[in-house]
């Protein structure tokens, strides 16, 4: 606020000093909020980064219980194959496959030269009577616009599980239905409006189911992705074969290997996003105990993992090595692709499972992570409070320096006025005493030659 009067300058330095005198408190309370702020952003990016370790801890666990189980086929021309859920190692046979399932799909037997006007149904009996078929499904309903647009439109209207479109050509406008669905079906379109209904579609592709041999055993699916067959197995039937095509379950040597490599890389990013809090130099989040207790959980996990018994006996075995210069983790991928059968199931019964064993370690890393009750998120939590509380001691403190600056500034302004007035007051007494002086003596008082 800028003052104006005779004595504005003065009286400015004063309001301005009471205001910087007042304004240390907010000053205090905006710094502690940015640190608290900075705080919270630190946090959110740490509990996506411990994140991300639980999950490839997770996925390790996972490789574990199931094997690294990786789903093949002979044909895949034929047949594709990718594992759902199995835990054991198998083989299958497709002897062979002779239909692919595919949709109805028909079209009408008449075409239509407008779309919008020619008539579907000229029946008198009862104008308008139209039953779609779908399968054991009958839908009867009467045509509110006896024209091709509006039959197609009530007929996508009635959820039947067809869809129905009109075909353009040369020779006119043709009703187009579609099964939304794979399957062997029926698929008609009856004009009732007279006393001898008539299907107005084509009955050329009603529709196929799949149907294929498993182990000898011939099998009929309205589908080609099968996954109600072969536990925890799902497969897709791509075309037809007369000869035998296989399905084989195995341990993946290439999946466990991804799945290390991306440990790895998440362990890296969390060493390298802890150490950025740490020392003199550190971020937002120096002597957070957060971090003492990640970079406690971090060396245990590092520590821990190491075997009596097996084959593989610690995690170098798999070809993960530690550096303990810069506290990160290398991989070298040809370890475990190279390993035999053998030393694979070694190094998947050394990773454990969810329980136990690396993958056990997700759960210590997701109690700092989970997003719910992790120690990371109730950090978070606390922040906001913080925040919000702050936030409302700032806009009062605020509130109550503007009341003030504006209230002193009034009464400056008044003080101002009132040394004006007294200063204009003066000059009139100081020209009556000359005045006087003048009269008195002839001449005023402190005039030259008095």
């Amino acid at each position: 606020m800028n003052l104006t009067g005779q004595y504005a300058t003065d009286f400015q330095n004063i309001l301005n000093k009471a205001v910087q005198t007042s304004e240390v408190p907010l000053t205090q309370l905006q710094t502690q909020d940015t640190q608290v702020l900075a705080e919270k952003t630190a946090l959110g990016s740490l509990q996506a980064t411990v994140a991300a370790l639980t999950s490839s801890l997770t996925t390790l666990g996972t490789d574990g219980s199931s094997l690294a189980l990786g789903a093949t086929s002979s044909n895949e021309a034929a047949v594709t194959v990718t594992n759902s859920g199995a835990t054991s190692p198998s083989t299958y046979t497709i002897n062979s496959v002779t239909s692919v399932a595919s949709a109805a799909s028909e079209t009408s037997l008449a075409s239509y030269t407008d779309s919008a006007s020619t008539p579907i149904t000229t029946g008198t009996t009862t104008p308008g009577a139209m039953q779609l078929v779908v399968g054991s499904q009958q839908y009867n309903f009467t045509l509110t616009q006896n024209n091709l647009s509006g039959l197609v439109s009530q007929i996508n209207g009635l959820n039947a599980g067809v869809t129905a479109s009109i075909l353009t050509t040369s020779s006119g406008n043709y009703l187009s239905l579609q099964a939304n669905s794979t399957g062997a079906t029926t698929l008609q379109l009856n004009d009732e409006s007279s006393t001898t209904p008539a299907n107005i579609i084509s009955a050329t592709n009603q529709g196929a189911n799949a149907k294929f041999q498993l182990n000898g055993i011939t099998i009929t699916q309205a589908s080609n992705t099968i996954n109600n067959v072969i536990p925890g197995v799902t497969f897709n039937i791509v075309g037809q074969s007369t000869s035998a095509t296989t399905l084989t379950l195995a341990s993946d040597p290439s999946q466990l290997s991804n799945d290390l490599q991306t440990f790895v890389g998440d362990y890296n990013n969390l060493e390298s996003a802890v150490k950025a809090q740490v020392g003199t130099s550190g971020g937002a989040l120096v002597g957070d105990s957060t971090i003492t207790q990640l970079q406690q959980t971090m060396q245990h996990l590092i520590s821990h993992f190491s075997s009596t018994t097996g084959g593989v006996q610690s995690l170098s075995d798999l070809g993960v090595t530690f550096n303990g210069i810069d506290g990160t983790l290398t991989y070298d991928p040809t370890v475990v692709n190279g390993m035999s059968s053998s030393q694979l199931t070694n190094a998947l019964n050394f990773l454990g499972s969810a329980t136990t064993g690396l993958g056990a370690f997700s759960q210590n890393f997701d109690q700092f992570s989970n997003s719910v009750t992790g120690l990371i998120q109730t950090e978070i939590s606390s922040d906001t409070t913080s925040d919000t509380e702050l936030q409302k001691q700032i806009s009062t403190t605020t509130d109550q320096i503007n009341a003030m600056q504006q209230n002193l500034a009034k009464q400056i302004e008044a003080s101002d006025a009132l040394e004006s007035a007294y200063e204009s007051q003066q000059t009139e007494l100081t020209a009556s005493l000359q005045g006087l002086d003048l009269v008195l003596y002839g001449k005023a008082t402190g005039s030259p030659g008095s």
